[in-house]
C-alpha cells in the first residue's frame, strides 16, 4: 500500500500563532511581502481592532499573483521561490525566503480574504476565502478544499489582503510597536530611496512619524564611518561636528589580533560586504548652543528615544529586532558601563550597519526575530562592534593630545580630495545644501611615509615591520644553532652577528617601490655563506628585467630568511638519507604579476595539512623551531599584497613535492611601477 506524509490541523497552530510572539510581526511580513512583490507602497489599515473580533487591512500595488502562483506560492507553506528568483521584475533583492512569515500573519485572524490582481493580467483579479474553522473537523489539512475564483475588473495591479475576527486585539504598547516598526521598517535617514513606502493607518504612526522627521543628524558632536569591502577588510573615518575628517583607520587599525587564528593578516571578516554609520551626540545644552544649532535641545531626547540605537538594514529593509528599544545587539551599553569614556549608548548614538548580501550569507530565522547566528553574522557584528572600539580610542587619544597641548595629527591622511557632503543650515545659506569641503590637513607629518600617498603602497606599521624583522633573525638564528647542534662543526658566533645587525637597519623599514630581483638578490647573497658552509647549494634564477613592486625591504627579506630557515631544517631533520642538498629561488612574472618560487630538494611536506602549516605553533616535522616561521612568511606576503587574502587565493600555495623533490613554495605579488 503506497502512502505519504500528511499534517494534522495543529501543524498550522504551532507554524503560525506560536511561529511569531506579536502580532505587529506578523503584519510587518505582510508588508515585507509587498516589497518583494515591487509595490511602491504599502497601506495597513486595522479596523476595531483594540479588541479581538476587529480586522486587519494590508494592501499594496505590487505586481500581484495569477491563479497558479497563489496556488504554487502563496499557499505553499515553507517553500518560497525567492530564492530561485531573488531579484525582482525592477531589481529588487528581495527579503524573503522561507514562506512562512506570512501564514503567522494569515493566523492572526479566523478568516482570510486575497484579492491579487496580477500585472501581467490586465483586468483580471482572483480570490481566495480561507475560513480556519474548516480545519477543525478534518484530521488533516489536505482535505480542506481552496478555490480560487477569477473575475474582471477595471482596478490596477496590486494585493489587497484581509484578515478578519482578529483572535486578539492591538493594545497600546502593540499598536505603539507597530507604529515604530512600520515607521523605521525603510529608514529614516536622509539620503535613502527604496522607491517604497509603508504608512499605518493609525494616530500613533502619525505621532512616531512626527518624532522621526524631527531629524537631528546635522547636530551630532561625532561621525564614525566605517566600511567593509567584499575581501572582509575594513576601513574607518571620523568627522567632527564641522564634517571635516579628523582620523582615519585602516584594518589593521580596525580588526582585532586575536581572532581565532585565521590564515589571513591582517585577519579578515568573513561577513558580507557592508558599511556602518554612527552619529554620536553629546547631550548637554550649553555645547549644543554654541554651536549655533537652529533646532531645539528639548526635542533631542524624544528624537533618540526613538531612533536611538544601531539599526540593521538588510536589502533596504530595516530588520527586526535590531535597533529596537532594549535589544543593543552591539552591545554598546554593556561596553560603555565597563569602559564610559567617550563611548556612546543606545541613548546618545544613532546608527545603521547596512547590507545586501548577494551570496544570501546572512539566513532569516525561522521566527522572523532577525538572522540566525551563523558565522556570517558573527563576523558583521563584530566588524561593526570593533569600528565602535576603534572610535573611541582615536577620541581619546584625540581628548588625552589636546590636555597635553599637543596637535593632533590624521592617522591615516589622504590626499585634499573634493568631498561632496551635506552641510547644516547656517546663516549663509539653506538646508541641505551640497557643497565641495577639503579636509583640513594636519599640521604634524602622518606617522606613515607620505611618499605612500603617490603610489598607492600598502599600510604597514612600522612597528610591525620591526617585531617581523627581529622575529626572522631569532627564527634564523635557532635554525642555525639547531643545524650546529646536531653535528655541524660550523661556529654559529659568525652568523648570529650579522643577523642581529640586518634586524636592525632602520632604512629596511620605509615603505616604498621596490626592485623584486635587487632586494631578493640582496638578501641572498646574505644567507648564502651560512648555506654553503652547511652543505647546501643555493642556486639563483632572477628574472632578465627588473620587476617592481610595492613593499619593504624588511618583508622581502624576510620571507626569503624565514623560507631559508624552513629548508635548513627540513634538510638538516633529514640528515644523510638525501643526496644533493639544494635550494633553488626563482623570479619571473607570470599573468601580470610578481612571483618568487623557493624550493628545496629536502624530504617535503610530511605530517602536516598545507593550510594549518601555516598556524604559529605548527612545524609538521620540517623545523626544530616554534613552527612561527611559516607564519611571518604568510603575514609578510599579506601587507605587500595589500592586505588581500593570502593562501586561499593563490597570492601565497605549496607544493608538497616540488622541483627538487622537496617543498616549494610560490609566491604571487602585484607588479606596481613606481608613480602607478
Amino acid at each position: 500500500m503506497s502512502t505519504h506524509l500528511r499534517f494534522a490541523p495543529e501543524i498550522l497552530i504551532r507554524l503560525g500563532e506560536e511561529l511569531i510572539p506579536h502580532p505587529d510581526l506578523g503584519v510587518i511580513e505582510l508588508v515585507r511581502n509587498a516589497y518583494d512583490a515591487d509595490a511602491t507602497k504599502s497601506v495597513v489599515q486595522l479596523h476595531n481592532a483594540t479588541q479581538p473580533g476587529g480586522t486587519l487591512v494590508v494592501e499594496d500595488d505590487g505586481d500581484g499573483m495569477t491563479a497558479e502562483e497563489i496556488h504554487e506560492g502563496f499557499l505553499l507553506i515553507g517553500r518560497s521561490s525567492k530564492p530561485e528568483t531573488p531579484d525582482s521584475q525592477s531589481n529588487r533583492r528581495r527579503i524573503g525566503e522561507k514562506g512562512l512569515g506570512r501564514l503567522a500573519a494569515l493566523r492572526l485572524g479566523r478568516r482570510v480574504e486575497l484579492v491579487s490582481r496580477p500585472r501581467s493580467e490586465p483586468g483580471v483579479e482572483h480570490t481566495l476565502a480561507i475560513d480556519w474553522s474548516d480545519y477543525d473537523a478534518v484530521r488533516s489539512v489536505e482535505e480542506v478544499e481552496l478555490t480560487v475564483v477569477s473575475r474582471k475588473t477595471s482596478k490596477a495591479p496590486g494585493t489587497s489582503l484581509t484578515v478578519h475576527r482578529l483572535k486578539q486585539g492591538f493594545d497600546k504598547e502593540q499598536m505603539e510597536r507597530l507604529a515604530r516598526a512600520m515607521r523605521l521598517l525603510t529608514g529614516f535617514f536622509s539620503d535613502e530611496e527604496t522607491g517604497f513606502t509603508a504608512t499605518l493607518v493609525a494616530p500613533q504612526f502619525e505621532q512616531v512619524s512626527d518624532a522621526v522627521n524631527r531629524s537631528f543628524f546635522d547636530e551630532y558632536e561625532y561621525k564614525l564611518e566605517a566600511h567593509l569591502d567584499e575581501q572582509g577588510y575594513a576601513s574607518t573615518v571620523l568627522y567632527d561636528w564641522k564634517g571635516q575628517v579628523i582620523t582615519r583607520g585602516d584594518h589593521i587599525d580596525v580588526a582585532p589580533d586575536d581572532r581565532g587564528g585565521r590564515l589571513q593578516s591582517p585577519l579578515s571578516y568573513q561577513a558580507p560586504a557592508a558599511s556602518f554609520e554612527l552619529w554620536m551626540f553629546l547631550l548637554n545644552k550649553r555645547s549644543f548652543e554654541l554651536r549655533g544649532s537652529k533646532c531645539r535641545f528639548g526635542d533631542l531626547r524624544p528624537w533618540l528615544r526613538v531612533v536611538g540605537g544601531v539599526h540593521l538594514f538588510h536589502r533596504g529593509l530595516r530588520v527586526h529586532p535590531y535597533g529596537d528599544q532594549g535589544f543593543d545587539w552591539l552591545d554598546l551599553n554593556l561596553l560603555r558601563a565597563r569602559s564610559p569614556e567617550l563611548r556612546p549608548s543606545t541613548n546618545t548614538s544613532v546608527g545603521r550597519v547596512s547590507v545586501e548580501d548577494p551570496e544570501g550569507l546572512l539566513i532569516p530565522k525561522t521566527d522572523r526575530m532577525g538572522f540566525q547566528e551563523n558565522a556570517a553574522f558573527i563576523e558583521l557584528r563584530e566588524f561593526a562592534r570593533s569600528a565602535t572600539d576603534w572610535a573611541a580610542r582615536e577620541r581619546k587619544r584625540i581628548r588625552d593630545e589636546e590636555r597635553l597641548g599637543k596637535s593632533t595629527p590624521t592617522r591615516r591622511i589622504e590626499p585634499p580630495l573634493a568631498i561632496e557632503r551635506e552641510v547644516p543650515r547656517d546663516s549663509a545659506g539653506e538646508a541641505g545644501a551640497t557643497e565641495l569641503a577639503t579636509p583640513e590637513l594636519p599640521t604634524l607629518m602622518p606617522r606613515l611615509p607620505v611618499q605612500r600617498q603617490a603610489t598607492g603602497l600598502p599600510v604597514v606599521p612600522r612597528e610591525r615591520l620591526f617585531y617581523r624583522s627581529l622575529a626572522t633573525a631569532g627564527i634564523l638564528a635557532v635554525a642555525l644553532a639547531h643545524d650546529t647542534a646536531d653535528g655541524s662543526e660550523v661556529d654559529p658566533g659568525v652568523d648570529l652577528a650579522g643577523i642581529a645587525a640586518r634586524a636592525s637597519r632602520a632604512e629596511d623599514f620605509q615603505v616604498g617601490a621596490l626592485d623584486l630581483n635587487e632586494v631578493i638578490g640582496r638578501a641572498l647573497s646574505a644567507v648564502r655563506p651560512q648555506l654553503e658552509r652547511r652543505g647546501i647549494a643555493l642556486n639563483e634564477e632572477l628574472w632578465d628585467e627588473p620587476i617592481p613592486v610595492a613593499g619593504s625591504v624588511s618583508d622581502l627579506e624576510a620571507i626569503v630568511f624565514n623560507l631559508a630557515a624552513n629548508a635548513l631544517s627540513s634538510l638538516a631533520h633529514a640528515g644523510d638519507l638525501l643526496g644533493d642538498r639544494a635550494i633553488l629561488v626563482r623570479t619571473r612574472v607570470d599573468d601580470g604579476r610578481a612571483v618568487i618560487d623557493f624550493s628545496d630538494s629536502g624530504p617535503g611536506i610530511v605530517n602536516v595539512d598545507t593550510v594549518e602549516m601555516w598556524r604559529p605553533g605548527v612545524s609538521g616535522g620540517r623545523s626544530k623551531g616554534a613552527g612561527l616561521g611559516l607564519t611571518v612568511v604568510r603575514d609578510a606576503v599579506a601587507d605587500l599584497c595589500g592586505t588581500r587574502l593570502v593562501v586561499e587565493d593563490g597570492d601565497l600555495s605549496v607544493d608538497a613535492y616540488g622541483e627538487l623533490g622537496g617543498a616549494s613554495f610560490h609566491i604571487r605579488l602585484p607588479v606596481r611601477p613606481v608613480g602607478e
